[in-house]
């Protein structure tokens, strides 16, 4: 039975926004303006994003995505090495126990390219599909959930996504070639009384006079894998921009050195689903911590 082309779905309002706002306070309103500012278009919307709005697109599901036959090749001798690895040096009782994973474990895993596995070839990365990477991440969760945080964190929402979509091509080269080696990335978003709401963020980031540079203060919780990262992708206000006539908050992220003299991070916490210190989350601080323009993993906004 031959699957049904995908299709898409006409233009309409509907798939502006289907969320009624007239209830909402100005916070509420502002926080889901920045986050619909934010949302990339795409005329062939994924089967979640369908099921989101309401409709039933089975198509998306079938025929399942497959990887190229070459990279598969490559693909599967990875993914057995992988669960060698996992099944002869990795113990989840122990990790869970001592709330550490232990640093043989990060640099067996770093040796196999497992910090970089969809950073492409020509950064030092394996140059994988998502597909591939959800394989591993499946792989890794089902033997141990920490060790699967952590990686994920470091891929997902740390240093190399954001950059790989984002990045220049002289960020590409100085950051990717690390971060694909095994330095860990973090991400730093969250803040007290304001949780992960990006319209009421307070961490600020001012630009200097001259223009080569950001100033950015101020404090985040709950920094995964903040307390061994190298590097940390750090979400911060920037001047507002006018949009319809009315100032709008923008969000920009920046890579951050971890050893910057103006940023320092504070003792583990342990969350409830992650025992390791490596997974667990941290306060981070900045105070006139310098950022280049440079650093900004998109432009300003």
């Amino acid at each position: 039975m031959s699957a049904v082309p995908p299709t898409s779905p006409p233009k309409t309002e509907e798939t502006k926004s289907v969320i009624d706002m007239s209830k909402m306070n100005e916070g509420q309103r502002a926080a889901l303006q920045v986050t619909e500012a934010a949302r990339e278009a795409h005329d062939d919307l994924s089967f979640v994003a369908q099921l989101f709005m309401g409709r039933w697109s089975p198509e998306k599901l079938h025929p399942v995505t497959e990887v190229d036959a070459d990279e598969k090749a490559r693909a599967d001798r990875f993914l057995a090495d992988l669960a060698a690895f996992l099944r002869a040096h990795v113990d989840p009782e122990a990790i869970d126990r001592t709330g550490e994973i232990p640093d043989a474990v990060m640099g067996g895993l770093a040796q196999l390219g497992a910090y970089g596995i969809k950073v492409p070839q020509r950064y030092g990365g394996l140059g994988f599909s998502q597909t591939t990477y959800c394989r591993a991440c499946q792989l890794i969760a089902s033997h141990c959930v920490n060790t699967f945080a952590h990686l994920s964190i470091h891929q997902s929402v740390g240093v190399p996504q954001p950059l790989m979509l984002f990045g220049t091509e002289e960020q590409k080269q100085k950051f990717l070639p690390r971060v694909a080696a095994g330095e860990i990335s973090a991400f730093a978003l969250t803040e007290g009384g304001v949780g992960s709401d990006p319209a009421r963020m307070k961490t600020t980031a001012t630009p200097t006079d001259d223009g080569q540079a950001f100033l950015l203060n101020g404090e985040k919780l709950w920094c995964s894998n903040g307390t061994r990262a190298g590097l940390l992708i750090v979400a911060a206000q920037t001047p507002p921009k006018l949009v319809d006539g009315r100032p709008r908050t923008q969000i920009t992220t920046f890579v951050v050195e971890a050893n910057s003299p103006a940023s320092r991070s504070s003792t583990a916490a342990s969350s409830w689903a992650t025992a390791p210190s490596t997974t667990a989350c941290c306060a981070s601080r900045t105070s006139a911590c310098r950022a280049p323009t440079s650093s900004a993993a998109r432009a300003a906004g």
